[in-house]
């Protein structure tokens, strides 16, 4: 991956949908929606305030009136009758007008009982009711009915009080006939009519005031129905508006969709408009980016693995091992060693038949096993003083599928670059076994071992990336480049070969495959 193209990757992955909208400067479908909400609630609320607020105070006035006519009707029904009877009997002189001290007189003690009303009594409830509870406006029709009333019952408690003085000193009959006919009986009249006129003018009051809840309906509606039309007009061509920045990207969103799926490449989705949708389709450009780049990158790796193929093969079938294989062959053919020919050419064999392996690319633990297994039984026929192995695989392990020649190039590694330059010789130990991170495979050998530099320039080696230059073939190393680019590239990240080592004490390869399933 060259930097271009991991900092156009770094770009994608830190773009955040933020950014993406201050480029665009689009509005979020929740801000439109907002939007769409107050164009058609704040004129639907202002006029349902209107009609409430309208009907709430024709409501306190018809409430205020009715409460008046309450009271009015009250009075209008009673407050006659009760004062010209009590007032009766004080002048016949059938009650003691100073029982009227203990509040109403009740006549008998059965139910059928009379109660004779205090006339002090209703004359001041008569004067609370029609100056403090009822309301009025100054210099109306109603309030001059009721000064009126006021009026008369001033008069009206005169004459009680005189009355009641009379009885109470006796001999003035004549006198209190003069008061209850001229006095009483009119002022009573008067005042019942005066209730009689002030429940007219309210009841005209109350006309009014439905004639004026008429004509405000009529003229507030007017102006309500089209504020009505005009928001139905507004919130349809908004609600039309916000579904066509919906539909319309979606729609050209998915045909792009259908044409990557074509296998157009080129195919780029329209960003702006509505924000959520310009954050996939900016979304959805970058996969298509993302995609367009690794169909290159694996066509490159692919081109990549053939070369190394055919290198690896190439370096397995290398002529310098052939021919010093058939030498040694040949010698021991002319030293009679007919067994040890029969072995070493059984072998040889068996190495190329596993280096063909009919084209595949993975192979069985138990297959490279043998593979190894017969090269170093070449290698040991030739190295008889100076090599010996031991190779410890986990039967639990052996019929795991793995990458085809993963271990001969490090034990053919460990055998020329370790154990041959050894003096005295020396041992190379192949592990194969499963942790609970997956298969890991060791080459291990006690030969000459590495200084700093040279581990240093080994790891180098296995840390190149897939497309990197090849070294050519004979200047070693090769193997090692060759095995950590393939194990890369089948099995990605999660595998990796790593190395220790230490002058003069040997060398250790381990191989991490993870826990690929075909592995």
């Amino acid at each position: 991956m060259d930097k271009k193209e991991y900092t156009e990757q770094n770009e994608i992955r830190t773009l955040r949908p933020e950014q993406i909208n201050r480029k665009h400067a689009v509005l979020s479908l929740r801000a439109r929606l907002i939007f769409l909400l107050f164009v058609i609630a704040i004129p639907l609320t202002g006029m349902v305030l209107g009609i409430q607020n309208m009907f709430e105070s024709y409501s306190g006035a018809y409430d205020g009136i009715m409460e008046n006519l309450k009271i009015a009707n009250n009075y209008n029904l009673s407050f006659k009758e009760d004062m010209e009877y009590s007032m009766y009997r004080v002048m016949i002189g059938l009650i003691d007008a100073g029982q009227f001290e203990n509040g109403d007189i009740v006549e008998g003690t059965t139910k059928y009982a009379t109660v004779v009303k205090n006339p002090h009594s209703l004359i001041a409830s008569a004067r609370q009711a029609f100056e403090k509870t009822i309301d009025r406006e100054a210099g109306s029709d109603c309030d001059i009915k009721i000064r009126g009333i006021l009026s008369c019952l001033d008069s009206l408690e005169r004459a009680v009080d005189k009355m009641i003085a009379n009885s109470a000193e006796g001999g003035k009959y004549d006198e209190n006939v003069s008061i209850w006919e001229n006095d009483i009986q009119g002022l009573c009249s008067m005042i019942q009519e005066y209730i009689t006129q002030y429940i007219y003018y309210e009841t005209i009051n109350m006309e009014h005031l439905q004639n004026e809840l008429k004509l405000k309906m009529a003229d507030r509606m007017q102006g309500y129905l089209a504020l009505l039309a005009m928001v139905l007009i507004v919130g349809s061509c908004c609600s039309a508006a916000i579904t066509r920045s919906i539909t319309d990207p979606l729609r050209e969103l998915r045909q792009t969709a259908e044409q990557l799926g074509s296998g157009n490449l080129d195919a780029r989705a329209r960003t702006g408009g509505l924000e959520e949708i310009s954050v996939l389709a900016q979304a959805f450009n970058q996969m298509s980016d993302r995609i367009r780049r690794l169909l290159d990158k694996t066509r490159q790796e692919q081109k990549n693995l053939r070369e190394l193929e055919l290198r690896l093969l190439q370096e397995q079938i290398s002529p310098h091992f052939l021919y010093n294989t058939l030498d040694s062959i040949v010698w021991m053919a002319e030293g009679g060693n007919n067994r040890q020919v029969v072995e070493m050419t059984t072998d040889l064999s068996d190495f190329f038949r596993t280096v063909l392996s009919g084209g595949r690319e993975f192979v069985t633990i138990e297959e490279e096993e043998s593979h190894i297994r017969s090269y170093l039984k070449i290698q040991k026929i030739r190295y008889e003083d100076i090599l010996d192995y031991s190779i410890e695989i986990e039967p639990s392990i052996r019929q795991r599928i793995v990458l085809k020649m993963l271990l001969q190039p490090l034990v053919e590694n460990a055998l020329y670059h370790g154990i041959k330059n050894k003096r005295g010789g020396g041992c190379i130990l192949i592990r194969g076994y499963e942790d609970r991170n997956g298969l890991v495979f060791e080459i291990e050998d006690n030969g000459i071992g590495m200084d700093e530099t040279e581990l240093a320039a080994v790891r180098k080696k296995l840390r190149l990336e897939p497309g990197e230059e090849l070294q050519p073939i004979g200047n070693g190393g090769f193997g090692l480049h060759n095995v950590a680019q393939r194990v890369r590239i089948y099995y990605g990240d999660q595998a990796e070969i790593l190395v220790e080592s230490e002058k003069n004490i040997g060398t250790c390869f381990k191989i991490y495959l993870g826990n690929r399933k075909n592995s």
